[in-house]
């Protein structure tokens, strides 16, 4: 068996000339130009994959990459986990994929001899881990996914040795996009705590390695390159362990290429990326400039029109049963869509199932705000994947301290219409419920965080761990 890292969030392992690729972002952006690659992707190596098997994880665009799956070629065979909705296959039959097979939570499939792969589902936004197993090894590729409690028990009894673990350890959420009126300044992010929960889920599942995976992007944009001062790349993962004196696992950093080998163990390149890593960005930026600007031309010219808005409200005001429009009593949203052409904004009264075009905006008459570009909203409702604003970072929630829990709401409110929970007509089906009972535990997991909750103690991830005593100060 083998295995390489090929790009942020793309595994690629080898087993009996067998090839599955993992998550394949391998040429360009995620996130309308914000998202890019880093250490980057060598040029032409997707045209030089022939994967028999191609598995994704969830739908964000950083895993679920269109642009690369057309390259690999849509006869592929694509697997996929097996969640309440069928957005992720259905996504993928409109792109035009022919063989599409869906993967049963926990339910084992045999890729060859000696190599078979078992997804586990995890959380109400689909997301899914895979255990990789070949010739002897185990891979435990978690990926975004922050599996925990009962659901990762059962994996762990099921697959007692992890050799290998990857994971995420990144702000891939909106946090920093906040600008809070009445406080003054942003929300600030703290990026060791990223690397404080690959360390304690790393220990949890006690691997053998740990690789920190899924985080290695910067950003190029004009809108988002702020925010590389608080990038937390697979380096910063390394020295957190050599810095809290953990051995256990090895951490080991791997650039695009990087991986190992039955034979000859790991192979790593030497060139260092991170050093002077505002050189390499600024380069890097540089390299893409080409296409960040058809980007802007392209963006220049759109306008959030009243027809766009409206096909948006129909279904959302309609769709939102009662007991979750309460939450927006006295909360009308206002988005703000900017371009080049002319800026429109519009008014959003979840809770009154209306809204309207507004010519003018204030922090008073307005406190909750959202501002992006244009172009950016309107793929967020074309593509019906508001799930992909926040992660790109291309937004701006303009809020007072208290209505931030508004927007939290707004938020996770077009998450259940992404991932097809609302209307409760596309949820109410016999697949729904036959998969949330496969995922049993995790209902058990959540009632047990409600009442954790409800007891006035906040939520710690780790907490819902298996317990590892912990390496000096590593997970305090």
């Amino acid at each position: 068996m083998r295995f390489r890292v090929l790009g942020h969030a793309c595994l690629e392992v080898t087993s009996n000339s067998k090839q599955l690729l993992c998550d394949p972002w391998l040429v360009g952006s995620a996130y309308w130009r914000s998202w890019w690659n880093y250490p980057p992707v060598p040029d032409g190596l997707v045209d030089t994959l022939k994967p028999d098997f191609v598995y994704l994880t969830h739908m964000h665009w950083d895993h679920f990459h269109g642009p690369t799956l057309r390259r690999l070629g849509l006869g592929v065979h694509m697997l996929v986990p097996k969640t309440p909705d069928r957005r992720i296959y259905e996504d993928l039959k409109a792109m035009g994929c022919t063989w599409i097979t869906e993967l049963v939570h926990g339910q084992p499939y045999q890729i060859d001899r000696n190599f078979r792969i078992t997804s586990y589902q995890f959380g109400h936004f689909p997301d899914s881990v895979l255990v990789i197993e070949a010739d002897g090894k185990t891979i435990l590729n978690a990926n975004d996914c922050k599996i925990m409690g009962r659901p990762l028990k059962q994996l762990l009894q099921r697959h007692p040795k992890i050799d290998f673990v990857l994971r995420s350890h990144s702000s891939a959420n909106n946090r920093l996009c906040f600008e809070i009126i009445d406080r003054g300044g942003a929300h600030i992010d703290n990026p060791e705590k990223y690397s404080a929960e690959f360390v304690d889920f790393a220990r949890a599942v006690r691997a053998r390695y740990a690789i920190p995976f899924a985080s290695n992007n910067c950003y190029l944009h004009p809108e988002t390159e702020k925010f590389n001062r608080y990038l937390n790349l697979g380096i910063d993962v390394k020295r957190y362990f050599e810095a809290h004196g953990i051995t256990q696992p090895e951490c080991v950093v791997c650039a695009p290429g990087d991986g190992w080998d039955d034979d000859t163990g790991f192979t790593l390149t030497d060139k260092d990326w991170y050093t002077n890593i505002d050189e390499h960005l600024k380069r890097y930026k540089e390299a893409k400039s080409d296409a960040l600007m058809e980007s802007a031309k392209k963006e220049a010219r759109a306008v959030l029109t009243e027809n766009i808005v409206a096909r948006y409200t129909s279904g959302l005001l309609s769709g939102t049963p009662f007991f979750l429009r309460r939450l927006f009593r006295g909360k009308p949203i206002t988005l703000i869509a900017h371009s080049e052409a002319c800026d429109t904004a519009y008014e959003l009264d979840i809770h009154g199932r209306t809204w309207r075009k507004i010519e003018t905006w204030s922090d008073d008459e307005n406190p909750i705000q959202i501002h992006a570009s244009a172009d950016v909203f309107i793929m967020c409702i074309k593509q019906v994947n508001w799930n992909s604003l926040g992660i790109s970072k291309r937004v701006r929630y303009r809020v007072k301290n208290d209505d931030k829990k508004i927007v939290a709401y707004f938020t996770e409110l077009n998450d259940l219409f992404d991932c097809e929970v609302l209307p409760l007509s596309k949820s109410l089906n016999p697949r729904f419920v036959a998969v949330w009972l496969r995922r049993w535990r995790e209902l058990v997991l959540y009632l047990r965080i409600a009442a954790d909750l409800g007891r006035g103690r906040d939520f710690v991830y780790r907490n819902y761990l298996p317990f590892i005593p912990p390496a000096r100060s590593a997970l305090r």
